[in-house]
């Protein structure tokens, strides 16, 4: 494609970007905060009072009139200055670095702006790029691409210039998509999508059409504010018709019935309930949680359900190296979780003196047949998961000696392992890891305590058993063999490599709060069930049935929600359009649900959801869908923020609770003077400093107030 060609269809098809969020016009947000329930009823409140003040004037009503006015004004902007601060932290999380992608145009390849790219334009896929636009593969050598943030999938998927037996685009072996990334090889290929036409696009239309909920919150708000009016109505026709039936007159009795419905008002129970979800909010941002919303807070408090991803929320999203059975028969453990944590490796069996010879021999044949780069100083790492935990795992033990690669035999879904060929001294020698059922028939020889010996039935019996064991464990199992010169036949097998994604510090015991605090915790990932399961019974998660997608995509509503009500369910290789449809289901059950999620797949659940928390290292959609973005993407922040929710509910109770019982004794000598002709005991203006002034401070107390074990 020429440059000109390129430009003409930029203007054809628009840039290579999802639709941006209409910018907010700050003064209508302003405006909106005037037009609320309770600040309506203030709002109501002080215009009575005024034309109360027209008709008995010098009575102090149009100075309440004027500080209700005021308490509505100051209230709008400090909640309103909490909501921009708000979108000012979310703008600088979303500022993200520039994207590039290179295409070829005027038949040489040129580097541009990833929203430049256009339908037709030819993509290079290179390892550890992010890939700008959907395209179908002209090339692929070894390529495999992290689908997480569409699917949920955390294994990298294979690609292919075969679509496979794909129902849909999502699921076509030969396509690359917008918004994933290249973990292993490169490519090339033609773009067929761009901007809201790709699958990310297409999600991200879905989030837009999801309704927003109303809060737990806004809800108690909107009902108590209905009885309030209704009490000081009702109270107002009462004493209007004893005013009128003892004979004082209509008009004095509509003032006297005005002034009463005024002062039934709660004027400063709203800026009070503002500030102690504004505390609240602070606190929360100091343990990891970005509140956008500050009746969010709240909402977090009243949650039921749980609805959370496995990876990098339950766990930290980093394959992890974590055991190795050698062929003679020691058993090594390897301490630290994730990339780039320190550990080390130690014996828990020791077979022979030679073991910890085979045990740097079994590192260095794992960690030099891989792609990964690992570069601990700089803490950066590229390529596949597994492979980058091959080559930790040798760090850990500093032993990673880089070997000269001489040619390689690639992985494949049908092969199911991979080989190098590499260059040591004046021989070569063939590096190889794989699954057991591949690489476990290839070998004629294993690494014992005395040496290589011929690999017997036995011998195959106790590895296939052993590896039955790790795989029980919830771990990935590689076997990792060799041999001098090159053809994969023939090989020495030297053992066995387990390992898992691990679970995040804290998890186990947050899951266990949440459990004594009757909060349901659910599991919905897009990883496969078995994996799933081991990972939610390891953190103590609560399992009754496993489903995944398809067996959803079969199952009624009715039962579905019956299922929901009476189970514990855990749910996996889930679609985004099924974590909306699980969302609703728990709604209807009457349950209020926090979603969380990272992926543009995510994004429509967390919109449903009564809240969404975000990852801090999710998407900019699921940002944008969420009430609530997680800074450090770990669960046990949820429950630290949803025990700063639950110590906000019971403090809104118990401020509101003061604030409506202080006005029955403001109340009652207003009306006793009205009637018995006594003086009156406080004025207009004294009633108007104790809502507005002496019972602000105890009020702001109790919201401010810091429960323990609210969980």
């Amino acid at each position: 494609m020429s440059q000109a060609e390129a430009e003409q269809r930029l203007q054809s098809f628009g840039l290579n970007q999802i639709a941006q969020k209409k910018h907010k016009d700050y003064r209508i947000e302003y405006l909106k905060e005037y037009i609320s329930f309770f600040p309506i009823l203030l709002e109501v409140a002080a215009v009575l009072a005024l034309i109360a003040d027209y008709y008995q004037p010098n009575q102090g009503n149009d100075i309440l009139a004027y500080a209700v006015f005021g308490a509505v004004f100051l209230n709008a902007t400090f909640t309103f200055w909490q909501k921009f601060k708000a979108d000012k932290a979310m703008e600088a999380l979303l500022k993200l670095i520039k994207s590039e992608a290179t295409v070829l145009r005027d038949s040489e390849w040129q580097t541009v702006d990833a929203t430049k790219v256009v339908p037709g334009d030819i993509l290079q896929l290179g390892e550890g790029e992010k890939i700008a636009a959907d395209a179908i593969l002209l090339s692929a050598n070894d390529l495999y691409l992290n689908l997480s943030v569409l699917n949920g999938e955390s294994t990298p998927s294979a690609r292919s210039l075969n679509s496979g037996e794909a129902q849909r685009e999502l699921d076509a072996k030969n396509m690359v998509f917008a918004g994933s990334a290249v973990t292993n090889g490169n490519g090339v290929a033609i773009v067929v999508a761009t901007g809201s036409a790709t699958e990310f696009g297409k999600i991200a239309r879905m989030t837009a059409e999801v309704a927003v909920t109303v809060t737990p919150i806004e809800k108690e708000i909107r009902h108590m504010t209905s009885i309030l009016t209704l009490l000081a109505l009702a109270a107002g026709v009462v004493f209007f018709l004893l005013g009128w039936f003892s004979e004082r007159g209509a008009l004095i009795s509509a003032i006297f019935a005005l002034s009463l419905i005024v002062a039934n008002v709660p004027e400063g129970l709203l800026p009070t309930i503002t500030l102690s979800l504004s505390l609240a909010s602070q606190r929360m941002a100091r343990r990891q949680a970005l509140i956008k919303n500050l009746n969010s807070v709240e909402t977090l408090g009243s949650a039921t359900v749980i609805c959370t991803d496995k990876t990098g929320t339950l766990t930290k999203n980093e394959m992890t190296a974590k055991a190795i059975y050698l062929a003679d028969g020691s058993e090594v453990s390897i301490s630290g979780g994730g990339y780039l944590e320190s550990g080390q490796l130690n014996f828990e069996k020791k077979a022979s003196e030679n073991s910890d010879d085979h045990l740097q021999q079994f590192l260095t044949v794992a960690a030099n047949n891989t792609h990964a780069t690992v570069n601990l100083e700089q803490g950066t790492v590229i390529g596949d998961p597994t492979e980058i935990a091959l080559v930790v795992a040798a760090h850990k033990h500093g032993v990673f000696i880089p070997s000269d690669k001489i040619k390689e035999y690639a992985f494949s879904s049908d092969r199911k392992m991979m080989s190098t060929l590499v260059q040591n001294n004046d021989h070569e020698e063939l590096f190889v890891k794989g699954a057991v059922e591949s690489v476990l028939p290839l070998c004629s020889q294993v690494q014992s305590t005395s040496g290589k010996v011929d690999l017997t039935v036995d011998e195959k019996s106790k590895i296939v058993n052993k590896n039955k064991q790790l795989a029980e464990q919830s771990y990935r199992v590689l076997a990792i063999a060799m041999k001098v010169g090159d053809g994969e036949d023939n090989l020495i097998f030297l053992g066995l490599a387990g390992l898992i994604d691990p679970a995040r510090p804290g998890v186990k015991e947050a899951i266990h709060q949440c459990h004594s605090a009757q909060i349901k915790v659910m599991m919905i990932t897009g990883d496969n069930p078995v994996t799933a399961r081991a990972i939610g019974e390891h953190i103590g998660l609560r399992v009754d049935e496993v489903l995944t997608g398809p067996e959803v995509k079969h199952l009624s509503n009715t039962v579905l929600q019956e299922k929901l009500k009476t189970k514990h369910i855990l749910f996996a290789r889930m679609a985004s359009a099924q974590k909306l449809r699980i969302a609703k289901l728990l709604q209807a059950n009457g349950e209020v649900v926090a979603m969380t999620g990272d992926g543009v797949n995510d994004s429509p659940a967390l919109k449903q959801a009564d809240i969404g928390i975000a990852m801090g290292s999710g998407t900019d959609v699921a940002k944008e869908a969420g009430d609530m973005v997680l800074l450090d993407d770990n669960f046990k922040s949820i429950v630290s923020a949803v025990e700063e929710g639950r110590t906000v509910y019971f403090n809104i109770k118990k401020l509101t609770t003061y604030i409506l019982s202080s006005n029955v004794p403001e109340i009652v000598p207003y009306v006793l003077q009205f009637f018995l002709k006594i003086p009156m005991p406080l004025s207009v203006i004294q009633i108007l400093l104790i809502d507005l002034g002496t019972d602000q401070l105890p009020g702001l107390g109790l919201g401010a107030e810091s429960l323990k074990n609210i969980l």
